[in-house]
């Protein structure tokens, strides 16, 4: 590639003899990725190797520990039901087990209608102050359940801390594509993810903590929704002000780190991000085969899920008491934890294996399904090992979700997925909890005889023929380059007041193209 295509911002002005642009994509500004506006104003290099580790750390520093924060106090906040099933929550709203199940479906009702919007308002608004927003507002509802005081008002409150998280995890995914390459983004989606699945220690210490307190009427589990939805707002607050939108307006860097941020991450052949909707990029979304693929196992792999809010009142059924159920939900976060912080690892050091560790990850959490299923009520340690076990699930939904995000390019195209993957995750979970009816308490054989079948082998089987898919494309397309049908550049063309036409040749990962329109784009496996 000639030493213009190095630079970032206006390689050349298009003229009638660069015949090989005649066939390039070309888009008015309006349509140019907001990175275009960028390298309009700052001229600089390719980040030196140096100056892109240093930009890397910095990253780092300033913006993955608010992601990790971020989840884990989601998990913990989502988790809110289930740790206080057993602080007294069934008993002052008088609820049975059909109700709390609804209880956790309904959740999903308010985060699966509120997804587009979610994702709509995430590509129109600044994405950290709109994260911020809804942190703040997750946090006072979770507040909201203290007055409670039946199951109808738990019911609302439930499904309006749904509408709120529909922002969150879509937020923190467009975070990541802006500020990362897709290499970096397999291994620090599972560290988050970790912070995230590690919840239960959190739960476990906190609900073991506030049992101690005797305030009269003012039960533990109120004490455990004030402690948790005050440091939501708290952390919601400090978003506000110090997390970043975007690289364009991260003020942590100078204008031309902002810059070499962006260069940093060309190599994933996506932009940064794009404030207008574009139709034809959610109809393409909506027809490619893979988004359907990605949809599938979001559906599947949380047809396990409705086990969160088990937990405790399956742990406790087996023999133990209230104490010890608390310290031994601890272990489910310890299992996440240190299960995702492996898969970090592997991540880390090697390329092009999701799929690989994703489907290993599906082996204990099949196995746990099968002690849950063939060991005797009397072996309640075995039971407990396969409800741990069942942790290690959570490794294929962080490295998936990921992935497909980073299979897909085009803003509008980016968000469609993610909503979608999202719309399957809720799905999942409308329907999850309902697998633990009442009349197959307390072994549930039935129960996990389904989790074994939807949430173990039809997600290993997408994910291998997932990954078929798009080697077999990988490899079509490098057949293109072979044969040098593939544009590397393309062109911005504005129209002046006169009439007078301004083309500006530019690299492609500044014209928002999707994965489809971009040939140079290679899928991450």
């Amino acid at each position: 590639m000639a030493d213009d295509d190095k630079k970032s911002g206006v390689v050349a002005s298009a003229t009638e003899g660069n015949a090989d642009l005649l066939t390039a994509p070309k888009v008015p500004p309006r349509f140019a990725d907001e990175s275009f506006k960028l390298f309009s104003k700052v001229q600089v290099d390719d980040p030196t190797p140096e100056e892109a580790l240093r930009i890397k750390r910095k990253l780092i520093w300033r913006i993955i520990p608010f992601l990790c924060v971020g989840y884990h106090l989601m998990y913990v906040d989502k988790q809110t039901l289930g740790s206080s099933a057993i602080l007294g929550i069934l008993k002052d709203n008088h609820l049975n087990a059909t109700q709390y199940n609804w209880l956790s479906s309904i959740f999903y009702f308010g985060y699966l209608l509120a997804e587009w919007p979610q994702n709509w308002a995430l590509q129109r608004f600044p994405v950290g102050k709109w994260l911020a927003a809804n942190l703040m507002l997750w946090g006072g509802i979770v507040l909201l359940h203290i007055p409670c005081r039946n199951f109808a008002g738990l019911f609302v409150v439930r499904f309006f801390l749904g509408t709120a998280e529909a922002c969150i995890v879509p937020a923190f995914l467009l975070t990541l594509a802006m500020f990362f390459t897709y290499q970096e983004q397999s291994w620090l989606m599972p560290i988050m993810w970790a912070s995230g699945n590690s919840s239960p220690i959190t739960s476990g210490l906190l609900s073991y903590g506030v049992l101690w307190i005797k305030t009269g009427g003012f039960e533990p589990w109120k004490w455990f929704m004030v402690i948790t939805g005050g440091i939501t707002i708290l952390f919601g607050a400090s978003v506000w002000f110090f997390f970043p939108d975007s690289p364009l307006s991260a003020r942590f860097l100078s204008p031309e780190d902002r810059a070499r941020a962006v260069l940093r991450i060309k190599e994933n052949h996506s932009g940064i991000e794009h404030k207008r909707f574009k139709r034809y990029q959610f109809i393409e979304a909506i027809k490619d085969p893979k988004t359907w693929m990605f949809f599938l196992h979001a559906w599947s792999q949380e047809m396990a899920n409705g086990v969160t809010n088990q937990y405790s009142l399956i742990i406790k059924s087996f023999g133990f008491s209230t104490l010890q159920t608390t310290l031994l939900g601890c272990v489910t976060g310890l299992v996440s934890l240190f299960s995702l912080a492996f898969a970090a690892v592997f991540l880390n050091r090697t390329r092009d294996c999701r799929a690989w560790i994703s489907v290993a990850a599906y082996v204990p959490a099949a196995i746990a399904n099968i002690l849950l299923m063939a060991l005797p009520w009397s072996n309640r340690w075995g039971l407990v090992t396969g409800i741990w076990l069942r942790s290690t699930a959570g490794i294929p939904y962080a490295v998936v979700m990921i992935w497909a995000s980073n299979n897909s390019a085009g803003h509008t195209k980016k968000t469609t997925v993610i909503a979608l993957y999202h719309v399957g995750y809720g799905l999942g979970n409308i329907l999850s909890p309902q697998l633990f009816v009442p009349g197959w308490a307390p072994r549930y054989y039935a129960t996990w005889g389904i989790i074994l079948g939807l949430a173990c082998i039809l997600p290993t089987i997408d994910i291998l023929v997932l990954r078929w898919y798009l080697v077999r494309e990988n490899r079509r397309r490098d057949k293109l380059e072979a044969a040098s049908q593939v544009a590397h550049r393309g062109i911005v063309e504005a129209v002046d007041a006169d009439g007078t036409k301004t083309q500006t040749i530019v690299s492609n990962n500044q014209l928002d193209l999707t994965d489809r329109e971009n040939l140079e784009f290679r899928y991450v496996l």
